[in-house]
């Protein structure tokens, strides 16, 4: 059996664009929450400054009112960062393999498509802000569901698993930083404090663990519970530590399975994002300085899939070199976090990964041939553009 590299790289980036569509949908979902009963656009601007959009925002919106915020990243076209933008993305991918997903998983990413697409360019009300966004996470949870049960378990499949779960850790480190991002932002109620319990338990919900963490931690809500919870308990499968398991498990299984080799240098990364979290695991003051190890992930996950694309997507390390260098931090210990107002530069790095993505879709074939499967890069493969 074959795999086409940029079949590989499709799946990846299916996974990817899948997850990351749920989870801005569930962002939105809790400012909706946030939100609710106070001053119009009171503190929407902060998601702006989570994602490094602030000058891209400001070229096309006069202001960071609630209504020009959910609208560009609800369902502004020119925002590839968006909702409707992602799950574009998503069925572009899925077109592109058309011939390897099921019937049921491309009708329902049409489906989901076209109704974000159909969307009115302003949402009248909370309510229906909140319908959507649900409606939005329903639809990607049976996307995965479908995925789950119909997708053919080759060395494709693992690599959809991988994209679904770097994503995934990167999502979470950024919900992480919410908190950090409307202190910085200026939208905090109470001023830099980060025990804000309202918010830690909405934040439990927005990633679907409060049930899960209930089960372990009774009591009042505590910042440094809910935290390691949310980055160490491998038992709920949207902590960091969970996705990392994953991530270690599935590059193995391309080896031992699929007869993919595994490059040192991908060995070397996912060891680096272990040894991050083993430190961070012992730091007593990781509430404190949550934004620098967040940071530092979403930097580690950067630069695992600038490796990812190297060693099994065609692309040439000098296309990447440029990104890698400034993605990968020089220790494995987590930074402290920076002056206010200076926002790094890897949230916008992730974004860009998955928008340079789509403008790969036309390179040259190369084939990765199975029995085992084997993964062959392309010799004409086009460089990504750099940040």
């Amino acid at each position: 059996m074959q795999l086409l590299s940029r079949h590989a790289e499709c799946l990846f980036w299916l996974g990817r664009y899948i997850e990351r569509t749920s989870s801005l949908a569930r962002i939105l979902l809790v400012q909706t929450a946030f939100d609710r009963g106070r001053a119009s656009g009171s503190g929407w601007s902060w998601l702006l400054t989570l994602f490094d959009d602030a000058d891209d925002f400001a070229k096309r919106y006069p202001e960071p009112s609630s209504r020009n915020v959910i609208r560009y990243y609800l369902n502004d076209r020119e925002n590839l960062g968006s909702v409707v933008g992602s799950l574009g993305a998503a069925r572009a991918n899925a077109r592109a393999l058309r011939a390897m997903v099921s019937t049921e998983f491309w009708m329902q990413i049409n489906r989901t498509y076209r109704r974000v697409d159909a969307l009115p360019s302003e949402l009248e009300s909370e309510s229906r802000l909140a319908q959507t966004c649900e409606q939005i996470q329903t639809d990607c949870y049976a996307l995965l569901g479908i995925a789950q049960s119909t997708f053919y378990r080759d060395a494709g499949w693992r690599f959809f698993e991988l994209g679904l779960e770097i994503e995934r850790a990167d999502q979470m480190s950024r919900l992480l930083d919410v908190r950090f991002a409307q202190i910085q932002a200026g939208t905090a109620e109470h001023g830099d404090t980060l025990g804000d319990f309202t918010h830690w338990s909405m934040l439990l919900r927005a990633c679907g663990g409060h049930h899960a963490f209930r089960r372990l931690v009774s009591g009042p809500l505590q910042p440094m519970n809910i935290a390691q919870f949310l980055i160490f308990e491998q038992s709920f499968a949207r902590s960091i530590a969970h996705c990392a398991m994953e991530i270690d498990g599935t590059v193995t299984q391309l080896r031992t399975h699929c007869g993919l080799p595994t490059p040192s240098r991908l060995l070397k990364r996912i060891s680096d994002l272990h040894d991050l979290l083993h430190l961070a695991q012992r730091d007593p003051g990781l509430v404190r300085y949550l934004h620098g190890f967040n940071d530092a992930v979403q930097r580690e996950l950067i630069a695992l899939t600038n490796d990812l694309a190297v060693c099994y997507f065609g692309l040439e390390d000098q296309a990447l070199a440029a990104t890698a260098a400034t993605s990968v931090p020089s220790e494995t210990t987590p930074p402290r976090p920076p002056a206010q107002g200076s926002q790094s530069q890897s949230q916008d790095q992730s974004q860009k990964q998955g928008q340079s993505q789509s403008q790969s879709q036309d390179r040259s074939q190369a084939t990765a041939t199975a029995a085992p499967t084997t993964t062959t890069s392309r010799s004409q493969a086009k460089n990504q553009p750099s940040d």
